[in-house]
């Protein structure tokens, strides 16, 4: 409180009588001051809605960038699922590629190895038939 309100508060409250000019007078400062202080009232409260305000936006700019982040993870997770799959589907059909290979060769040595060179083909022919 700097020194000119000082000096009027205690003269409004001051206990001496005062002739009905000067309550007059002092009526109309208190008047003044009450407008004063009531458009100070209005500024802040204006101000302080306008802060409110600015806080709200920023608060949905924040909640829009973060469901724009989930979104772009889950969609990155999404790409790194079904390129695993992938990976893993072709491992797969690697591997079972494979072991008919590996099968195929085993049939073919025994074929060439044993059933051929001992005639037994034709035991194992007779035997089905």
């Amino acid at each position: 409180m700097n020194r000119h309100e000082f000096k009027n508060r205690q003269d409004l409250f001051s206990k001496k009588s005062k002739p009905k000019s000067s309550t007059a007078s002092e009526a109309q400062k208190i008047q003044k001051s009450l407008l004063k202080t009531q458009h100070l009232l209005k500024n802040e409260l204006n101000r302080v809605s306008n802060i409110t305000t600015a806080i709200e936006e920023d608060g949905n700019i924040l909640q829009q960038t973060m469901d724009t982040q989930k979104s772009l993870n889950t969609k990155n997770a999404q790409r790194a699922l079904t390129a695993l799959q992938r990976a893993q589907a072709h491992e797969k059909r690697v591997l079972n590629a494979s072991i008919l290979v590996f099968v195929v060769v085993v049939l073919y040595i025994m074929w060439s190895r044993v059933l051929y060179k001992f005639d037994l083909i034709s035991v194992v022919l007779d035997w089905i038939v």
